[in-house]
């Protein structure tokens, strides 16, 4: 055993060959000493008994043929001797095989013992995986994967250093280890149902599975007084609001109504909330410091009761403002020949379709329409059994008929105040449309038909504006509908005949024979009655002449009123801050005719 064992070290070898290296050296005077012999015969039986130990070796190794035993030492003269180096190089490269045969006996030896120590040393760059022992549930796990046990800290030293085993590595200390102990089997434990868990238990008061006892829920009463309470507290509010009303109407009544918005102005706003309104539904606990405790990921974003959803939310169209102002299609105009053909062809289609339903049994058929014309054709044997009596009904049934059409067309037929509505609700879908504006320039507005017209279409096409008059000239202002605007217009500048004064109220044109007193002092009467009134203007050059036109955005007035302003200051003071521009540019403004000159 001790044999084995040192062969296995490899001291020896090596320093028998340092032994041999350092005895074959040659003196240092070149002749060889009387020890020379000596040392040679010495190499020789070292040689002699490792390559006995060796054939001892690979003789106990099943499967190796042990070689030929060597001849017996004989004690070499001097001159058989061969030099000295040649035979320590021959001596070395015997001794590496040896090792190298020594160390392929041990890998075998230690297979058998223990198998996961039979892995070859691994080249660098390249794991080599351990045997597998078995196959599919039979394969016996790693015995380094059973040590639980945590590592120890290694130092840099250590760090790349081979680990070493756990275990025995000789088959000696192998018998010697303890065996340990089998790994503990689990044991499943036995799960209780959590769905047959109620069914399972046994009540107090009965067997086993019996339904509980229903237990009603008791009557709730409303405590007296309570709705008295709310209503009382309805009514403080509503003389709360009244009073505050009554107050603001006084405050405005008396001029204060600016000392009150001051005072609004003044008022301190409330702080921003802590937390948003749009997050408040995100955050655990309604405060924006969960984001920093908590983190995102537990806040309400990805959980079941999450405002946010996969579901999209598509908004509510809103009209743009500017979308009412969109003018439609007009339909094609049509001539009277083209009308009337239409009305044909879509009566005849009505009539197709009534007849078609009264075959297929949908509708009644109508009763015969029966007239003095087509009496005999329609009524062939009553009207000739007893002609009288048919004439009579068939006068009684147009009678109806007549007096139907009547009631229907009455009905049908709008009151005053819906004929009134329904012009309303025109002008309205007019301005709907746009607004439009425009200024005129009358050189003499004195007549008083004039001015009537000029108010009344004003009013009657829902214009708003103001009619300024001054010594110089006057001007109209008109805002409305674009279409009442272009009418407005026509008016203005065509229909009115401005050099043309209207005849006074009453007046007639009375034919005075002669002799004729009574018509005389009529006349006369008539004559100091437009005396009285007022000097007569000459309309002679009168005109009226267009200034500006064009979209607005709002009425700056809210009725059409005339306004007497005979200075510049007051004609800009009645038209605002907005229109003072329309009186400069009347004022400066002058016909093309007259540029001219």
């Amino acid at each position: 055993m001790s044999d084995r064992k040192r062969a296995h070290e490899g001291s020896g070898e090596r320093s028998i060959a340092k032994k041999s290296r350092s005895e074959t050296a040659t003196p240092t005077n070149g002749t060889p000493g009387s020890s020379g012999m000596s040392q040679e015969a010495m190499i020789l039986q070292k040689r002699a008994e490792i390559a006995a130990k060796l054939a001892a070796m690979k003789s106990s190794i099943p499967g190796v043929t042990p070689p030929a035993a060597p001849s017996p030492v004989a004690t070499p003269s001097p001159s058989s001797v061969s030099p000295a180096p040649s035979i320590s190089e021959d001596l070395s490269r015997r001794v590496r095989e040896a090792q190298k045969k020594v160390l392929q006996a041990h890998d075998k030896l230690s297979f058998k013992d223990n198998p996961y120590m039979s892995m070859p040393q691994p080249k660098k760059g390249r794991p080599v995986e351990a045997p597998q022992q078995g196959a599919g549930l039979k394969m016996t796990a790693h015995p380094l994967l059973l040590d639980m046990t945590p590592a120890a800290p290694q130092s840099k030293k250590d760090r790349y250093k081979p680990m070493q085993p756990k275990f025995a590595s000789i088959r000696a200390n192998v018998r010697a280890a303890p065996t340990p102990p089998p790994a503990p089997t689990p044991v499943p434990m036995a799960q209780e149902n959590p769905y047959a868990a109620a069914s399972a238990t046994t009540l107090e008061g009965g067997f086993e599975g019996a339904p509980r006892e229903r237990v009603g829920r008791s009557l709730r009463f409303n405590p007296k007084g309570k709705y008295v309470a709310m209503a009382q507290q309805l009514r403080r509010d509503e003389q709360l609001e009244a009073l505050k009303q009554r107050i603001a109407e006084s405050a405005r009544k008396a001029g204060l109504d600016s000392e009150f918005d001051t005072l609004e102005k003044n008022i301190r706003r409330e702080p921003p909330p802590e937390v948003e309104w749009w997050d408040v539904s995100l955050l655990p606990n309604k405060q924006y410091d969960d984001v920093q405790k908590l983190g995102v990921s537990k806040l309400n974003i990805r959980t079941d009761g999450s405002p946010i959803t996969i579901y999209i939310q598509h908004p509510i169209p809103i009209p743009a403002p500017s979308d009412k102002n969109d003018l439609e299609a007009k339909p094609l105009m049509l001539t009277k020949k083209e009308q009337k053909k239409m009305r044909k062809q879509r009566r005849q289609a009505e009539l197709q379709d009534k007849r078609d339903r009264i075959r297929m049994g949908l509708i009644p058929p109508d009763a015969p329409k029966v007239r003095l014309a087509n009496l005999m054709k329609v009524l062939t044997s009553d009207a000739v059994q007893d002609p009288t009596r048919v004439e009579a009904r068939v006068r009684r049934e147009v009678t109806m008929r007549k007096h139907t059409h009547e009631k229907m067309n009455a009905e049908r037929k709008l009151t005053d105040e819906q004929r009134r509505e329904k012009i309303e609700t025109k002008k309205s879908e007019e301005e709907k449309k746009g607004l439009f504006g425009a200024v005129f320039k009358i050189k003499t507005l004195s007549d008083p038909a004039q001015r009537f017209k000029v108010r009344k279409n004003a009013e009657q096409m829902n214009l708003s504006g103001v009619v300024i008059f001054n010594p110089g000239f006057s001007m109209v202002y008109v805002e409305g509908a674009s279409k009442f605007i272009r009418n407005y217009k026509r008016l203005m500048l065509h229909r009115i005949a401005w050099t043309e004064a209207a005849r006074a109220r009453g007046e007639e044109e009375v034919e005075i024979e002669e002799g004729d007193e009574e018509g005389i002092e009529k006349a006369k009467g008539k004559a100091k009655v437009t005396e009285e009134t007022g000097p007569v203007v000459s309309l002679e050059g009168n005109r009226c002449d267009l200034v500006w036109e064009g979209p607005i955005r709002d009425r700056a007035f809210t009725n059409f009123r005339p306004k007497s302003c005979p200075t510049d200051s007051a004609a800009r003071e009645v038209l605002g801050t907005k229109l003072t521009g329309f009186w400069d540019m009347s004022k400066n403004w002058k016909p093309e005719d007259e540029e001219l000159f």
